[in-house]
């Protein structure tokens, strides 16, 4: 029988990262772990995730160039990212320019709280 649990993709460079969050939400979701952008790619075409948590400065492919890639065979996929360079107008650019939620951008240090809100502001609340 499918899962009725949102499909998330998990991504950051720094696996303590990827581990809390995966803790944090592993009973609310069905969840996939990757560590750099490319990784996250390859296998967003196997799982087709709902939505994409991922940092943005990772090595390989950093996570815009990831977000923009996913979107070429995903559209519909949402992202959440989380990174201490949040207010950076650069950034935020990017993020609009690709068609991203600037609400669904959360600086780096965050709390549990603030990912959950993100993801129910993306259509995907715990279950």
């Amino acid at each position: 029988m499918p899962s009725s649990k949102a499909k998330l993709l998990i991504v950051d460079d720094e696996p303590v990262i990827v581990e809390i969050i995966t803790k944090w939400l592993c009973h609310g979701y069905d969840i996939r772990n990757a560590y750099d952008g490319e990784e996250a790619v390859s296998i967003a075409k196997e799982f087709h995730p709902d939505c994409v948590v991922t940092g943005f400065m990772m090595p390989r492919m950093d996570g815009l160039r990831e977000a923009a890639a996913i979107l070429q065979f995903q559209p519909s996929c949402k992202f959440v990212f989380v990174t201490s360079n949040a207010h950076d107008p650069t950034i935020r650019q990017e993020y609009e320019r690709l068609g991203l939620d600037l609400k669904l951008l959360l600086p780096k240090p965050f709390k549990l709280v603030d990912l959950l809100n993100a993801l129910a502001l993306a259509g995907f609340p715990c279950s």
